[in-house]
Formats: C-alpha cells, structure tokens, sequence
C-alpha cells in the first residue's frame, strides 16, 4: 500500500467513524503529534476516531492535496461536520461547519507512524457560535 493510500484510507476511516481498519493502517509505536492529544499506538487512534465520532456528526472529509516524498505523507483536507457532542467544554450546538486541516505522516514499515496535524479551531468555534 503507497502513502498516498494509507492516507487516503484514515481519512476515510475517520469521516466513516469506522475503527475496523486502524491495525492495518497503524504503526504498533505511532505517536501523534496533536496539542490535545500525544496518543500512542493504534489505540490512541481508535481513541481519537471515537472522540471525533462522538462529537460530530455528518462528517465529511474533501482531500484538496494530497502529496507524498520519502517517508511522509501530506493532506489538505477541508473537514465539515455538524457538531452532535460536547466541543472544549461546550455543549452540542447542533450547528454546521467547515474547516481547514493540514494532516503530515511519517510512514515506516508500510503503516502510519507520526501524525502531525493543523486545523482552524477558531474559526471552527465562531462558526458554531461557540466563540
């Protein structure tokens, strides 16, 4: 599996809220990068999936750009959903959004194994009225 798909499949994967892949997709040793996050493993990636699952519903992942050289692996993704679940300590506001996500991967042996990640949490809570 290149790059490109193992992107392509966890992109999938969280816009479906669909766990079933992450062994596959997932380095044993994968350390994600996110401020809120710094999981381990392909159980801090069904961890995140879940929470993501939880908090949005309609999700929809569009791939702008998706760009691999050596071992990483880069997508511009614009990510919209409605939020269904508690966001930062705020409660459901049922409201649509859209947002920009810039995720970066570092491949070893065929599977994900860092993520980086960047995304417009602002401008995603002035859109739910949240800011």
């Amino acid at each position: 599996m290149t790059a490109t798909d193992l992107a392509r499949r966890v992109l999938a994967a969280f816009e479906a809220g669909d766990d079933g892949a992450v062994d596959e997709l997932v380095h044993a040793s994968h350390v994600d990068h996110a401020p809120e996050d710094g999981s381990t493993g392909p159980e801090g990636v069904r961890r995140s999936l879940r929470w993501v699952r939880d908090t949005f519903g309609d999700r929809q992942v569009d791939i702008a750009d998706l760009i691999a050289s050596g071992d990483r692996v880069v997508a511009r993704v614009r990510f919209s959903a409605t939020q269904t679940g508690e966001l930062f300590g705020k409660p459901a506001t049922g409201r649509r959004f859209e947002a920009e996500q810039v995720h970066i991967w570092r491949v070893a042996d065929g599977r994900l194994a860092e993520h980086w990640m960047f995304r417009d949490d602002l401008g995603t809570m002035r859109q739910l009225g949240l800011a």
